[in-house]
Protein backbone atom coordinates (compact mmCIF):
# COMPACT_ATOMS: atom_id res chain seq x y z
CA UNK A 1 0.00 0.00 0.00
CA UNK A 2 2.81 2.43 0.85
CA UNK A 3 4.21 2.05 -2.63
CA UNK A 4 1.27 4.08 -4.01
CA UNK A 5 0.24 6.26 -1.05
CA UNK A 6 2.53 9.10 -0.03
CA UNK A 7 3.49 9.58 3.61
CA UNK A 8 2.86 5.98 4.58
CA UNK A 9 5.56 3.83 6.10
CA UNK A 10 6.57 0.71 4.26
CA UNK A 11 6.48 -2.19 6.67
CA UNK A 12 5.24 -5.72 6.37
CA UNK A 13 5.48 -9.02 8.14
CA UNK A 14 5.64 -12.02 5.87
CA UNK A 15 5.37 -15.62 6.99
CA UNK A 16 5.65 -18.46 4.54
CA UNK A 17 5.11 -22.16 4.75
CA UNK A 18 7.23 -22.96 1.69
CA UNK A 19 10.45 -21.69 0.22
CA UNK A 20 9.61 -18.21 -1.09
CA UNK A 21 11.23 -15.44 -3.04
CA UNK A 22 10.37 -11.96 -1.85
CA UNK A 23 10.41 -9.14 -4.33
CA UNK A 24 11.14 -5.68 -2.98
CA UNK A 25 10.69 -2.55 -5.07
CA UNK A 26 11.21 1.09 -4.38
CA UNK A 27 8.42 3.51 -5.22
CA UNK A 28 10.56 4.85 -8.08
CA UNK A 29 11.08 1.37 -9.53
CA UNK A 30 7.39 0.55 -9.15
CA UNK A 31 6.42 3.68 -11.07
CA UNK A 32 9.18 3.01 -13.60
CA UNK A 33 7.61 -0.36 -14.38
CA UNK A 34 4.57 1.57 -15.65
CA UNK A 35 6.51 4.40 -17.35
CA UNK A 36 4.97 3.77 -20.75
CA UNK A 37 1.56 2.82 -19.33
CA UNK A 38 0.34 5.61 -17.02
CA UNK A 39 -3.24 4.36 -17.38
CA UNK A 40 -2.26 0.97 -15.95
CA UNK A 41 -0.45 2.63 -13.04
CA UNK A 42 -3.50 4.80 -12.38
CA UNK A 43 -5.72 1.72 -12.27
CA UNK A 44 -3.43 -0.03 -9.78
CA UNK A 45 -3.14 3.10 -7.62
CA UNK A 46 -6.91 3.59 -7.55
CA UNK A 47 -7.48 -0.05 -6.60
CA UNK A 48 -4.98 0.12 -3.76
CA UNK A 49 -5.38 3.68 -2.49
CA UNK A 50 -9.10 4.33 -2.97
CA UNK A 51 -9.95 7.68 -1.37
CA UNK A 52 -6.30 8.20 -0.49
CA UNK A 53 -5.40 8.39 -4.18
CA UNK A 54 -3.65 11.36 -5.71
CA UNK A 55 -4.83 13.51 -8.59
CA UNK A 56 -2.45 11.73 -10.98
CA UNK A 57 -4.32 8.45 -10.48
CA UNK A 58 -7.59 10.06 -11.50
CA UNK A 59 -6.44 12.11 -14.48
CA UNK A 60 -4.49 9.25 -16.06
CA UNK A 61 -7.28 6.70 -15.63
CA UNK A 62 -9.56 6.66 -18.72
CA UNK A 63 -12.80 6.50 -16.73
CA UNK A 64 -11.33 8.57 -13.90
CA UNK A 65 -10.68 11.58 -16.13
CA UNK A 66 -14.15 11.25 -17.64
CA UNK A 67 -15.88 11.20 -14.25
CA UNK A 68 -13.62 13.91 -12.79
CA UNK A 69 -14.39 16.15 -15.78
CA UNK A 70 -18.10 15.47 -15.26
CA UNK A 71 -17.70 16.48 -11.61
CA UNK A 72 -15.75 19.63 -12.53
CA UNK A 73 -18.49 20.63 -14.98
CA UNK A 74 -21.00 20.43 -12.15
CA UNK A 75 -18.68 22.78 -10.20
CA UNK A 76 -18.24 25.13 -13.19
CA UNK A 77 -14.51 24.43 -13.21
CA UNK A 78 -13.93 22.23 -16.25
CA UNK A 79 -11.65 24.71 -18.07
CA UNK A 80 -8.71 23.63 -15.92
CA UNK A 81 -8.93 19.97 -16.88
CA UNK A 82 -9.63 20.89 -20.51
CA UNK A 83 -6.44 22.98 -20.50
CA UNK A 84 -4.42 20.14 -18.97
CA UNK A 85 -5.76 17.67 -21.51
CA UNK A 86 -5.12 19.96 -24.51
CA UNK A 87 -1.69 21.08 -23.27
CA UNK A 88 -0.68 17.45 -22.74
CA UNK A 89 -1.81 16.55 -26.28
CA UNK A 90 0.08 19.59 -27.61
CA UNK A 91 3.25 18.51 -25.77
CA UNK A 92 3.12 14.97 -27.21
CA UNK A 93 2.45 16.33 -30.69
CA UNK A 94 5.19 18.97 -30.54
CA UNK A 95 7.79 16.48 -29.26
CA UNK A 96 7.41 14.50 -32.47
CA UNK A 97 8.30 17.48 -34.66
CA UNK A 98 11.69 18.81 -35.75
CA UNK A 99 11.83 22.38 -34.44
CA UNK A 100 14.95 23.09 -36.48
CA UNK A 101 12.66 22.87 -39.52
CA UNK A 102 11.03 26.30 -39.98
CA UNK A 103 7.72 24.77 -41.11
CA UNK A 104 7.49 22.59 -37.99
CA UNK A 105 8.42 25.53 -35.76
CA UNK A 106 5.70 27.61 -37.42
CA UNK A 107 3.13 24.82 -36.78
CA UNK A 108 4.17 24.62 -33.12
CA UNK A 109 3.97 28.41 -32.73
CA UNK A 110 0.49 28.48 -34.31
CA UNK A 111 -0.86 25.68 -32.13
CA UNK A 112 0.71 27.21 -29.00
CA UNK A 113 -0.89 30.56 -29.88
CA UNK A 114 -4.30 28.86 -30.11
CA UNK A 115 -3.86 27.33 -26.66
CA UNK A 116 -2.65 30.63 -25.25
CA UNK A 117 -5.61 32.56 -26.70
CA UNK A 118 -8.08 30.00 -25.41
CA UNK A 119 -6.72 29.40 -21.89
CA UNK A 120 -3.91 31.77 -20.86
CA UNK A 121 -4.50 35.30 -22.14
CA UNK A 122 -6.18 37.44 -19.45
CA UNK A 123 -9.88 37.83 -20.18
CA UNK A 124 -10.16 34.88 -22.57
CA UNK A 125 -13.31 32.74 -22.43
CA UNK A 126 -11.71 29.66 -20.83
CA UNK A 127 -8.99 31.38 -18.78
CA UNK A 128 -7.32 29.04 -16.31
CA UNK A 129 -6.22 30.05 -12.87
CA UNK A 130 -2.45 30.44 -13.07
CA UNK A 131 -0.20 33.12 -11.63
CA UNK A 132 0.23 36.35 -13.60
CA UNK A 133 3.97 35.72 -13.83
CA UNK A 134 3.34 32.25 -15.30
CA UNK A 135 0.91 33.68 -17.86
CA UNK A 136 3.43 36.37 -18.82
CA UNK A 137 6.19 33.76 -19.33
CA UNK A 138 3.97 31.65 -21.58
CA UNK A 139 2.76 34.66 -23.57
CA UNK A 140 6.31 35.98 -24.01
CA UNK A 141 7.50 32.60 -25.31
CA UNK A 142 4.56 32.15 -27.68
CA UNK A 143 4.45 35.76 -28.92
CA UNK A 144 8.20 35.60 -29.49
CA UNK A 145 7.65 32.60 -31.80
CA UNK A 146 9.76 30.43 -29.48
CA UNK A 147 7.13 27.85 -28.56
CA UNK A 148 8.30 24.31 -27.89
CA UNK A 149 6.93 21.07 -26.50
CA UNK A 150 7.66 22.36 -23.00
CA UNK A 151 5.93 25.75 -23.36
CA UNK A 152 2.96 24.81 -21.18
CA UNK A 153 4.57 22.25 -18.84
CA UNK A 154 4.89 24.58 -15.83
CA UNK A 155 1.41 25.99 -16.29
CA UNK A 156 0.01 22.45 -16.58
CA UNK A 157 1.63 21.64 -13.24
CA UNK A 158 0.27 24.80 -11.63
CA UNK A 159 -3.26 24.06 -12.88
CA UNK A 160 -3.15 20.45 -11.67
CA UNK A 161 -1.79 21.56 -8.30
CA UNK A 162 -4.69 24.00 -7.87
CA UNK A 163 -7.26 21.41 -8.96
CA UNK A 164 -5.76 18.96 -6.50
CA UNK A 165 -5.98 21.45 -3.64
CA UNK A 166 -9.44 22.81 -4.44
CA UNK A 167 -11.41 20.03 -6.11
CA UNK A 168 -9.87 16.63 -5.39
CA UNK A 169 -11.05 16.34 -1.76
CA UNK A 170 -14.72 17.08 -2.49
CA UNK A 171 -14.58 14.87 -5.61
CA UNK A 172 -13.63 11.88 -3.45
CA UNK A 173 -17.01 12.14 -1.71
CA UNK A 174 -19.03 12.66 -4.89
CA UNK A 175 -21.28 10.19 -6.72
CA UNK A 176 -18.79 10.32 -9.61
CA UNK A 177 -15.96 9.03 -7.40
CA UNK A 178 -18.20 6.30 -6.00
CA UNK A 179 -18.91 5.22 -9.57
CA UNK A 180 -15.18 5.18 -10.33
CA UNK A 181 -14.51 2.96 -7.33
CA UNK A 182 -17.13 0.50 -8.56
CA UNK A 183 -15.38 0.34 -11.93
CA UNK A 184 -11.87 -0.25 -10.60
Amino acid sequence: VAIVIDDMSRTATVRTTKRTVLLAMSRKDFRGFFADRPEALADVELKIAGRKCQIRSIIYHPKGIELFTQYLKSQYAEESIEFWHEARAYRKWAKALDLSDERDQKKVNEKAAQLMERFIRPGCDRQVNISASMAKRVMKEVEGSNASASTFVESEGEVISLISKDKLGPFKFSPEFKELMKIV
